[in-house]
Parts: structure tokens; C-alpha cells; sequence
């Protein structure tokens, strides 16, 4: 088979899973719904992932490009720093709800060294994110920060940690549910409004 029909044909496999997943959950949804829904065999599924759960990862990292996209999009076009980490925020928050029944909190859980490592490009790839818009609020004469990268770091380590204590009775491995996510946001806000105050020039 040739790459570009591989390439096309495993594009195939990966929206019709992020479809499945979407709709009915990934643990709900088996590799014969998903060869079904393809018109191929469950064979064919596994000439591109060894599992479910690969192919799982294979989907979170593709909505995740695209969420990482749009965050840096908004880190290059700032006109008000301020307002672009608020609207991170919400980017965030349009991302869970469209993306919760992905199991996406569940997955963060795997501790294999190869997803590990994908997890600490991710958190890094955040940490700059955050790092160029403090960046253009200390240009624009907006923020009065000495070191703008360990100023990110530690608006996102924050904020992330927001995610697990927020919410009384959610466990590690748990999904949040729309209420869940409302009060995470919500807090999210409320500590960037007094992380802000801090850093305004």
C-alpha cells in the first residue's frame, strides 16, 4: 500500500473513532462498531494500532494539535495579555466540552514511559504558550514581570492543580462532568484575576 493511501486510510480510522468516542464514549465503543462504521474488517484496524487504546492515544493527539493550535494562535495575535489568557480559559473550556466523552482525564493517567513523555511536551508546549503572552504584556507595558517563563509555569501549574482539588469527589482517573467543569472554570478565573493584579505593571 502506498504511504499517501496509508496516510489517508489511517485519517479515515481516526475520525471515525474520534466520531464513535465522541458520541458514545471510548470505552463504550468497540473496534467492530468502528470497522463497521469504516466498512473494513477489525483486521484492518489492526494494521494501524496494536490496540483500542492506541488508537485512542492516536485521536487525543490529534484533537490535542488542535487545541495547541488555536492556544498559539491566540498567543500570536495578543492585543491585551490580559485578555488572552482569559480566553485560553475558555479555549480550554470549549475544548472538555466538546471533547468529554473522550475519557481524556482517564487516558492522562497512563504512566507508560512513551506517553510520559508525550504528556511533558504537551505541558511544556503550554508553559511557552503562556510564556510569549507574558512576554507581550511586559512589551506592551501591560505586565511587570522579571522572569515571564517562571511566571507561565506557575500560572499553569496552578491552574491545572485546580483541576483535581476543585471538585469534592472526583477521583484522579475520573472525567469531570459539565457542573464539575463549570466550578474548575470558574476557580481557573477567579485565580488568573488575582494572578493578573500581581503581575500588572
Amino acid at each position: 500500500m502506498h504511504t499517501e493511501a496509508k496516510d489517508e486510510m489511517r485519517d479515515k480510522i481516526l475520525e471515525a473513532a474520534l466520531k464513535r468516542f465522541t458520541h458514545y464514549g471510548a470505552s463504550k465503543t468497540t473496534m467492530n462498531e468502528i470497522a463497521d462504521d469504516l466498512h473494513c474488517s477489525k483486521a484492518s484496524l489492526y494494521y494501524y494500532f496494536p490496540d483500542k487504546k492506541a488508537m485512542h492515544l492516536a485521536v487525543l493527539e490529534r484533537i490535542a494539535e488542535s487545541y495547541f493550535q488555536q492556544m498559539e494562535k491566540e498567543a500570536a495575535q495578543v492585543k491585551s495579555a490580559s485578555k488572552a489568557l482569559y480566553n485560553i480559559i475558555d479555549l480550554r473550556k470549549d475544548f472538555i466540552s466538546k471533547f468529554c466523552r473522550l475519557e481524556i482525564f482517564q487516558i492522562l493517567q497512563d504512566n507508560s514511559a512513551l506517553f510520559l513523555e508525550e504528556k511533558k511536551k504537551a505541558k511544556q508546549r503550554e508553559f511557552n504558550i503562556h510564556t510569549e503572552i507574558i512576554k507581550a504584556g511586559i512589551v506592551s507595558g501591560e505586565f511587570k514581570v522579571k522572569d515571564p517563563a517562571q511566571t507561565a509555569e506557575l500560572l499553569v501549574l496552578a491552574t491545572m492543580g485546580l483541576r483535581f482539588s476543585v471538585p469534592d469527589h472526583i477521583r484522579e482517573d475520573m472525567d469531570m462532568d459539565e457542573e464539575m467543569m463549570d466550578q474548575v472554570i470558574e476557580k481557573q478565573k477567579q485565580l488568573l484575576d488575582i494572578f493578573i493584579k500581581g503581575i500588572k505593571a
